[in-house]
């Protein structure tokens, strides 16, 4: 009795060492039907998870985007998002039990997180709970994260009455000329949220002429817009409808005829009307500039070469040069004229005539007191030239003729005859003697 806890614990060690033995012998013992039985009971389990929709395995979504639903309908109720639903926020963090079987095909498109914007009924915040769909097919969605979003609804309104202005900038091509560009449209509708369509002003297309062919004729090209607020400032057009006779619009056509140009005179042929004052009378006619620039089309420009003023020049009781503004007359072929008006030089001054006087009695000047002259007649006849005016005031006693003997010594010579006029200004006036010289003996006393 006293040798038998030994033995056992021999046995037991004994058994240990023989474990691996005997299982391996039990493996090698018809190993071929265990292995089939084993790889038969592995495809049983996977046909059953297959099978079984109740398993399923929790996976997150992050970042998913959020569709936005029912907006037209949201339109046609007169009312539209302001803010928040702009695409950069719209995404959330989604839960989801999903089939066993499906788990790496899954996709957070099968669940359709979406917000429906057609139940909204009123301006101001509104908030939006994110809808999803669960099926036995793709699984349940658990929670969502955020689970709704806030947005601002305004009115959505049109303002039928919107004009299109050009803000040209640059020059036409060299030699060419352009009336104003013609708009199509040159009005258009604008749709979108109240308290932006309210304060537009205008939609600006920018227009460079410079673009188009140095050629004569229509010329057409589409320009963008921009919509202008009443402090001059550029509005966004992400929530603006642009539209004309229904249709939308993504720019403007703008029309635009080009017209050659060339030199043209302007006449000197001024009418006058009215007489100046008595003894005065018009000089001449300047203008200036003396040519400007018409345009037309080449069969005007070929056919005229001068252009007239509109209306006569009072020169009534003129005595004095002045300038005045003349309008020209554009012909109805010409399109263009690089101005409506020149200034003309009026150029008044005295009436210049003749009036000769005959008999002056003709005297010697200035000869020295210890010699004599003797002169071959003792009267001349004078014309003078100068102001009608002055010659009227003249008389036969004011003309005086004479012979300068100054510093001559004895002899015959010819000298000239001059004359003089009382006390008017010789340089106003000019004359001829009849005789112009004549001959003269200077003798001792």
């Amino acid at each position: 009795m006293s040798n038998q806890p030994s033995t056992e614990k021999v046995s037991f060690r004994e058994a240990l060492k023989q474990a691996p033995k005997r299982f391996w012998d039990t493996c090698k013992h018809n190993w071929g039907w265990k292995l089939l039985s084993l790889f038969l009971a592995i495809c049983l389990w996977a046909g059953l998870i297959n099978q079984d929709p109740t398993l399923t395995r929790k996976r997150t979504f992050n970042d998913v985007s959020i569709s936005v639903s029912g907006e037209n309908t949201l339109l046609g109720n007169g009312l539209i998002i302001l803010s928040g639903l702009d695409s950069g926020t719209l995404t959330a963090d989604m839960e989801v039990q999903v089939p066993q079987r499906n788990y790496s095909t899954s996709h957070p498109a099968n669940f359709s997180p979406r917000v429906d914007v057609s139940k909204i009924t009123a301006t101001g915040e509104q908030t939006l709970r994110i809808q999803t769909t669960s099926s036995t097919t793709y699984g349940t969605v658990q929670s969502v994260s955020p689970d709704s979003f806030t947005v601002v609804v305004d009115e959505y309104v049109t303002n039928y009455r919107v004009p299109v202005t050009v803000v040209q900038s640059g020059s036409y091509p060299e030699g060419f000329f352009g009336p104003a560009p013609v708009l199509n449209p040159s009005v258009v509708a604008i749709s979108g949220p109240r308290t932006i369509v309210d304060t537009i002003a205008y939609v600006a297309v920018d227009y460079d002429p410079s673009i188009f062919p140095a050629q004569e004729g229509e010329q057409r090209v589409a320009l963008p817009m921009r919509i202008i607020d009443k402090q001059g400032e550029q509005l966004p057009t992400d929530k603006l409808r642009v539209t004309s006779a229904s249709v939308v619009l993504r720019s403007i056509v703008l029309e635009q005829r080009l017209y050659p140009m060339q030199e043209m005179n302007i006449s000197n042929l001024v009418n006058l009307s009215g007489t100046p004052a008595a003894g005065y009378e018009v000089k001449s006619i300047t203008t200036e500039p003396a040519t400007i620039y018409a345009a037309g089309d080449s069969l005007a420009l070929d056919s005229i070469s001068t252009l007239f003023a509109t209306a006569p020049v009072d020169v009534s009781g003129r005595s004095e040069s002045f300038t005045v503004d003349l309008t020209i007359r554009k012909p109805s072929s010409l399109t263009y004229l690089s101005t409506d008006t020149v200034k003309a030089q009026i150029e008044i001054g005295p009436v210049i005539t003749s009036r000769s006087f005959e008999n002056v009695k003709l005297t010697a000047q200035n000869l020295s007191p210890n010699l004599s002259a003797t002169l071959p007649t003792k009267t001349v006849s004078v014309t003078v030239t100068g102001p009608e005016n002055t010659l009227k005031t003249m008389t036969t006693a004011k003309v005086k003729a004479y012979v300068d003997l100054s510093n001559l010594m004895e002899g015959d010579m010819l000298l000239p005859v001059l004359a003089t006029f009382g006390n008017i200004d010789p340089e106003n006036l000019s004359y001829t003697v009849n005789p112009a010289d004549i001959q003269v003996t200077i003798t001792a006393q």
